[in-house]
């Protein structure tokens, strides 16, 4: 269920509730650090009116500077508190946006992935969470202590002369007026939303621009990656263009009405003068005079912070989807799973939803049974199903239509934690973590080094790795030590001993491997199956040719079963299968010895 969407004091206070008293508390010390700067405005206006109608009294005139001073001393004592404080909370909160978003992006089916491009993911996590800081560090307090400063300005010309705050209120009014057709329409917050995702956008093309580094030197300006790139650079360009258009002219009026106070107050002064051209009156006028050009600053930072805010909402509203996006719902069971059978019962899955016209079937009611501590192959053509049951085990996905069960209990019932214990999972593309081998192969998880090596071992990995430079210390992964295929895929397995889970996934575990490979991860599997119920995803029908069980697919559907001898009988797809692979590798040979002659 979506939760309605918050304003941007209502996430922050959220996500700082635990601090949210101590945030307010800050905020009143850092506005009352701005506060003081009036105080000197004040001091003023007395040892004025001390030298002009008093006759210059020297002790009034004393009392007002020492007030003077020590409201400048307090100013910075308040400030760096309050500013302290602010920041302290700022972090916090960036901290536990970044984590909720982690923790709610680990529950999220891999659907979401598939629509979503890990460059734009990660502006979000840091970009977009990043303008909180500011928010909470600086916006609040300036904007608060901004306002309170210009009620106090306001009030003093007030006091001082009704038609001299009315004439700058006025003006100030005017501005504003031009400034909310920048920023408050709801044309501006389109506006905004639409730059935040041309720039994740950028982001990501980027991201995915340096990773195919080798194939856009390959094909140069013609390669896809780069107009792609090109065409969301263009994209934000024209949003500046657009944007500038529709701001100018606003922006300049606002701009030259705030900074030019005093083209109104000097007249209004003059002509109040000549009405009545008394001591108290040339007071009033003179510091009218003096406070307008202090409305300056606390009237342009509002300018300023409007711009920070609105892209601050647009970035909000981006992560607020995130959270909002729908999760399984995991239903905690004390009751754990008994027995490792797997059964699916009559399932359907799309990974288009019902709405797209196009949508078509992964698997269309498929109904089948991987008994327990047997082997049960999975084999097909490209794009028949195979991948998907063994992702719809882990339920990256939830199923459409039909149920699937391990040890007879549906796993929509099983709390996530229980469900990932049970099944190890050995992916054809294997990722390799910016980090050491051991924590590679740990998952940084409570392992002793002694399991960690035996791990390695089994999995006939141990012996490259101590070939490494700093053996299971090496840094491995992005921008480091890069593995074979075959040495990652044998990582893969060791990660998968350690875990020691009742169900084997195998999906195209020997789909990248050359001869010398092959065989020691072959060893390392016969290691890591002994006792599991296996599932095994093959392409190269000589790796399942031992299954208990080998089911075919074709198109989302189960078309055979049975053993690899019973299949090879009934002269259907498997043979089909079989002789097309046998073919190819034939070819291969005969081509190569027909090259040596």
């Amino acid at each position: 269920m979506k939760n309605k969407s918050k304003g941007i004091l209502d996430h922050i206070f959220h996500y700082s509730s635990e601090g949210k008293s101590f945030l307010v508390f800050s905020i009143c010390l850092s506005v009352i650090g701005m506060i003081c700067n009036v105080i000197p405005y004040i001091s003023v206006y007395f040892i004025s009116k001390a030298f002009l109608i008093s006759g210059g009294n020297k002790k009034t005139i004393l009392f007002w500077i020492i007030v003077a001073g020590i409201a400048i001393f307090l100013n910075l004592i308040f400030t760096f508190i309050g500013g302290l404080g602010c920041h302290k909370i700022a972090f916090k909160t960036l901290y536990l946006y970044r984590i909720k978003i982690m923790e709610h992006l680990g529950k999220l089916p891999l659907g979401f992935f598939s629509k979503n491009t890990s460059g734009s993911i990660q502006k979000i996590m840091d970009e977009n969470v990043e303008k909180l800081e500011g928010i909470i560090a600086h916006m609040m307090p300036d904007l608060i202590g901004s306002f309170a400063v210009l009620l106090l300005l306001f009030a003093g010309i007030g006091y001082l002369n009704i038609i001299m705050a009315i004439t700058v209120l006025v003006s100030v009014v005017i501005a504003f007026l031009f400034q909310f057709m920048i920023f408050g329409s709801k044309s501006a917050k389109a506006r905004y939303e639409s730059y935040m995702k041309a720039s994740g956008n950028i982001t990501s093309s980027f991201s995915e621009y340096i990773k195919g580094m080798a194939e856009v030197k390959l094909f140069g300006r013609t390669g896809g990656m780069l107009r792609s790139l090109e065409n969301h650079l263009d994209e934000s360009l024209q949003w500046e263009l657009t944007n500038y258009k529709k701001a100018s002219l606003p922006m300049s009026m606002y701009k030259s009405i705030i900074l030019s106070l005093l083209t109104f107050v000097v007249p209004m002064g003059g002509l109040l003068i000549w009405n009545s051209p008394m001591e108290s009156t040339v007071l009033a006028v003179i510091m009218a005079l003096i406070i307008a050009p202090a409305l300056y600053e606390p009237l342009l930072t509002c300018i300023d912070y409007a711009t920070q805010i609105n892209l601050a909402k647009a970035g909000l509203s981006q992560i607020e989807n995130i959270i909002n996006e729908t999760v399984f719902e995991i239903k905690d069971s004390s009751d754990e799973i008994s027995g490792s059978d797997v059964v699916f019962d009559n399932v359907s899955f799309s990974y288009e939803s019902e709405a797209d016209s196009l949508r078509k079937f992964a698997l269309d009611k498929v109904s089948l049974v991987c008994e327990e501590k047997k082997m049960t192959a999975l084999v097909g053509e490209s794009g028949s199903g195979k991948s998907t049951i063994g992702q719809l085990i882990l339920r990256f996905w939830d199923v459409d239509e039909g149920s699937i069960k391990i040890g007879g209990k549906d796993i929509r019932a099983v709390a996530t934690k229980e469900l990932m214990g049970k099944i190890a999972f050995v992916f054809q593309d294997t990722h390799i973590f910016s980090d050491t081998v051991r924590n590679n192969i740990s998952m940084n998880g409570d392992v002793s080094e002694e399991e960690i090596i035996k791990a390695a071992k089994k999995a006939r990995c141990h012996e490259f790795i101590m070939n490494l430079p700093d053996g299971y210390d090496t840094i491995i992964g992005s921008g480091n030590i890069k593995l074979s295929g075959g040495e990652a895929q044998r990582l893969s397995i060791a990660r998968t001993f350690l875990k020691d889970s009742e169900i084997v996934i195998l999906d195209e575990a020997l789909a990248y491997t050359d001869a010398e490979n092959e065989n020691l991860i072959q060893e390392a599997i016969k290691n890591l199956i002994k006792n599991k119920t296996v599932i095994v995803i093959a392409h190269r029908l000589k790796s399942i040719m031992e299954a208990d069980n080998i089911i075919v697919l074709k198109e989302g559907k189960i078309i055979e079963e049975g053993t690899h001898e019973n299949l090879l009988e009934k002269d259907g797809e498997y043979k089909s299968l079989w002789d097309l692979q046998f073919e190819a590798e034939s070819w291969e040979i005969e081509r190569k010895a027909g090259e040596q002659q």
